[in-house]
């Protein structure tokens, strides 16, 4: 009976339903990170170029060798899992990094008075600072947090709804105020400095708030104050045939993300018209969060990974509208929203589906890794993400492109018709594939039931 008791007062902890205010509080830290980083890498080599002075050609080696930070990712996923405080181990990361962060935005978008090399050694601290280890040290910590906060499949899926649909709001507000904004500061050096101390301000705020709005509630089935070595942990993930699977499904999610460069290259030569790249991105990304807010009720009735599968079958469908007209704007922006709506149960989603690999890890090996697991997460989606792009380039090259040129090479056409039709077609078949196989959604019940055994009895 004491078993019992125990069980049922931790199961009603780590499950039970999450307040409005902790989820949006959650949710604003997502908020935070994009408010800062997406108008930042937006508009970063303009800034270096045409603000700072710095040759472009410097400014692509500089971030080119910045990459090689990127596997501070996992690193740091395996420092969090050996925080130990009274705040958790994902939480006070939040806390500590809120206002280096806020600070690091406003240094990021200065343009001091030093000569050229000066410059480029600012360029180069400053963008790692900002965009790579503070934001990985706020990044990393915060996914590893949906996990910790709640082991409650739905509550996990409406915390990353929650993360996703305001991440893409973030997204769309700062694209919409940036150049505004620095205008309004007078433009030039000092428009751009003022306007990333306000977002840097509100970035700290906003994490603070998150930081505050939540609790981590999960702990593993070892004692608490256990560290696991990493070469357990790395071993553990590895083995991990669930996450491997999201890997994956990260990989072609994030490749997707880094085939938009080429977008700029359709609407030239295939809908005539640049202009119309601004309105179909916008329209997209309106699609994307509205299928994020709506699709709640389908997840709560159908799971996860059902949602997910629907949802890219009708993304699917959206492709393959474009190809009835390709050069018709019309026809383009249905096939994109459509493409949109179903992929929104899959990106509100993904990293609650990864959350639940770190139950199927403990379950299965006895070792907990919520750092590691979303460390090396994000660093799949980030290499993904440049994977895409450098394809974009390489397809080009390959297809003979010639750069600003009004007429292009019948190969050049074929390889931007490649990229906006044919490989996103492909990239959302094979995550189908990959949810397809995915049955972690009809496991995890029985999955959880026997930890929350194993915790009474620890």
């Amino acid at each position: 009976m004491a078993t019992e008791a125990v069980t049922s007062v931790q199961n009603s902890v780590e499950t039970g339903t999450l307040g409005l205010g902790e989820k949006l509080a959650y949710g604003v830290g997502n908020f935070a990170e994009q408010m800062v980083f997406n108008p930042a890498v937006a508009f970063m080599v303009y800034f270096y170029t045409d603000i700072v002075g710095i040759a472009a050609a410097t400014v692509g080696s500089l971030m080119l060798v910045s990459r090689v930070f990127d596997l501070l990712n996992p690193v740091v996923g395996l420092v969090v899992d050996h925080t130990r405080t009274r705040y958790g181990k994902g939480r006070p990361w939040l806390l500590w990094c809120a206002v280096p962060f806020g600070i690091s935005a406003a240094l990021l978008f200065t343009a001091p008075g030093f000569g050229p090399t000066g410059k480029i050694v600012y360029a180069f601290i400053t963008y790692n600072l900002a965009l790579t280890l503070i934001y990985t040290a706020i990044d990393i910590p915060y996914g590893a947090m949906i996990p910790l906060i709640t082991s409650d499949q739905h509550q996990r899926t409406l915390l990353s709804l929650f993360r996703m649909t305001l991440a893409m709001v973030g997204v769309l507000l700062s694209f919409a105020i940036t150049q505004p904004l620095v205008k309004y500061f007078g433009g030039g050096a000092q428009g751009w400095q003022r306007a990333f101390m306000i977002f840097g301000a509100l970035a700290t705020v906003l994490l603070l708030v998150c930081f505050f709005g939540t609790k981590e509630r999960v702990v593993p089935v070892s004692q608490e104050k256990a560290t696991v070595p990493v070469a357990t942990a790395l071993r553990t993930v590895s083995r991990n045939k669930y996450w491997v699977l999201m890997a994956i499904l990260a990989v072609t999610l994030f490749a997707m993300i880094g085939l938009y460069g080429d977008n700029i290259y359709y609407c030239r030569y295939f809908l005539h018209d640049v202009g119309r790249l601004g309105p179909l991105m916008t329209i997209g990304q309106i699609a994307l969060i509205a299928g994020m807010v709506g699709v709640a009720p389908v997840l709560k009735r159908f799971g996860k990974r059902n949602s997910a599968l629907l949802g890219t079958g009708i993304a699917i469908i959206g492709q393959i509208l474009l190809f009835l007209a390709p050069e018709n704007f019309t026809v383009v922006v249905i096939g994109t929203v459509v493409r949109n709506l179903g992929s929104a149960p899959l990106v509100g989603t993904m990293f609650a589906m990864v959350a639940d690999t770190i139950e199927y890890g403990e379950w299965k090996s006895g070792v907990r890794t919520e750092g590691l697991t979303y460390g090396a997460i994000a660093l799949a989606c980030k290499i993904s993400v440049g994977l895409g792009s450098v394809l974009v380039g390489w397809i080009l090259g390959v297809g003979g492109y010639v750069a600003g040129a009004n007429t292009q090479p019948a190969s050049a056409l074929l390889a931007i018709k490649v990229m906006f039709l044919h490989l996103p077609l492909a990239l959302l078949i094979v995550s189908g594939v990959i949810l397809w196989v995915y049955k972690l959604d009809r496991e995890y019940p029985s999955i959880i039931a026997d930890l929350t055994a194993r915790r009474s009895l620890a």
